[in-house]
């Protein structure tokens, strides 16, 4: 059997550290609506009700705000093997570490910038009982209308230093991900930020350079989660509003790099955006891309109603007008 041209299946999981774990979960459970499948001394696992894995967020009492890791599953065991091969190769890896809730071991790696990351192949595929129960069988979770409602874990965005992102590039690449999409100021410089793929989604990860951001200090911007339609993201930004949150940048809008259409909502504890999604198109040629896209253009907004990159030019970290800690 021929394996696949790279080393991972997808995104399965991302950890945010929070300073004050209760309300974040809170946050996520109450108010996003996603369901609670785990928890340990220092940890709370949640999934959305379209997820498969017994989770995909990682809450972690900590005394700083931030990513944890992000976790990604192999494409196969032998992948695994392979890919740990590359990274030791590559001098990207940091080590094993023993099983955690609803993963076997796994191993740690980091990217260019710094971020930390993990990959795994043994998963828990957990399927609920009683009333969290769905009679599709294809389904794990009933949708019992939640909060927000968001289906499935879709993706993240990370941002790094200036003049970093050549590095990443390369890395990602090495991993064997498909670039559908990337962002140049002009020709004449290398790409400032890209989105990559292991699969048919948009993109697993996307990635930027931050001009506020020093080798070494790169953030996670946002984690995302997908809903079905337009009209459930509307829907979503309604309940939101009801609780008294804000969208970060207005009225929801669309994305010209992927055309998802979108809103960013702050959690505080963790200082990370949720960003709630819909509608992006999906790659399936092997070969597809990079679409190239400019920042004059403002490829975040299709609708020009918000341009982050602009923002960052004025010295705020990751467009935001209070800036993440880091």
């Amino acid at each position: 059997m021929a394996r696949n041209p790279h080393y991972l299946s997808q995104m399965a999981h991302v950890e945010l550290l929070s300073t004050n774990k209760e309300e974040t979960v809170r946050f996520y459970t109450d108010i996003v609506g996603m369901d609670k499948t785990g928890e340990d001394a220092t940890s709370v696992y949640l999934r959305a009700w379209g997820d498969y894995f017994l989770y995909t967020l990682k809450i972690t009492q900590s005394d700083k705000k931030g990513l944890g890791q992000i976790g990604w599953r192999a494409d196969s065991a032998e992948a695994l093997e392979d890919c740990v091969a590359y990274l030791e190769s590559i001098g990207a890896g940091i080590g094993w570490v023993e099983k955690d809730l609803g993963r076997g071991k796994a191993y740690r790696f980091k990217s260019p910038d710094g971020h930390t990351h993990e990959v795994f192949w043994e998963v828990v595929w957990f399927r609920e009982t009683g009333d969290r129960k769905s009679i599709y069988t294809d389904r794990y979770a009933s949708n019992r209308r939640l909060g927000a409602c968001p289906r499935r874990f879709d993706h993240i965005t990370y941002l790094d230093a200036k003049f970093q992102y050549v590095k990443e590039k390369a890395f990602w690449k090495g991993m064997g991900l498909k670039n559908p999409d990337e962002v140049r100021i002009n020709d004449d410089i290398p790409p400032v930020g890209g989105l990559w793929t292991t699969g048919n989604l948009s993109h697993d990860i996307a990635v930027f350079s931050d001009p506020n951001l020093q080798p070494g200090e790169g953030v996670l911007n946002h984690i995302c989660y997908n809903v079905d339609s337009r009209e459930e993201v509307l829907l979503a930004l309604d309940w939101f509003t009801e609780k008294g949150y804000t969208s970060v940048w207005g009225a929801p809008t669309r994305h010209k790099a992927d055309e998802g259409f979108f809103f960013y909502i702050m959690e505080p504890h963790t200082g990370i955006l949720l960003e709630i999604y819909a509608c992006a198109r999906l790659i399936f040629a092997p070969d597809h891309g990079p679409d190239v896209h400019y920042l004059k253009d403002n490829p975040n907004d299709a609708w020009g109603l918000t341009n982050p990159f602009a923002e960052m030019d004025k010295g705020k970290v990751g467009g935001l007008a209070k800036p993440i800690d880091v």
